[in-house]
């Protein structure tokens, strides 16, 4: 059985979201340098990033601040337009996937 992500900052992830794109998976050299540097998300997009082995430190960048050691089996849900990085913390394999909601044809 699946365990739910972590989720530490909001929006939470709408029921209607669905994935529309994967990345990885990625070991710590492959990872994209983007993702070591301040980004974030774009607004109506969801990420999830699952640790398939190893771990990785994650930062929130935001007014908040914080972050948290993530190690395998952990999937954290990261909320559009919040800021945030990678930190490293030695072998680790990660996969990223995108979730927005489903664009509905005009009437």
């Amino acid at each position: 059985m699946a365990t739910a992500p972590i989720a530490d900052r909001e929006p939470a992830l709408p029921a209607e979201a669905q994935p529309y794109r994967h990345l990885g998976p990625f070991d710590a050299d492959a990872i994209p340098k983007g993702l070591w540097g301040r980004h974030a998300l774009k607004d109506g997009v969801w990420g999830m990033l699952s640790i398939e082995a190893g771990s990785i430190g994650f930062q929130w960048d935001d007014a908040q601040g914080g972050g948290r050691l993530l190690s395998a089996g952990d999937v954290l849900l990261i909320p559009p337009t919040v800021p945030h990085h990678l930190d490293h913390r030695g072998p680790v394999t990660i996969t990223l996937a995108f979730c927005a909601i489903p664009e509905t044809a005009a009437a």
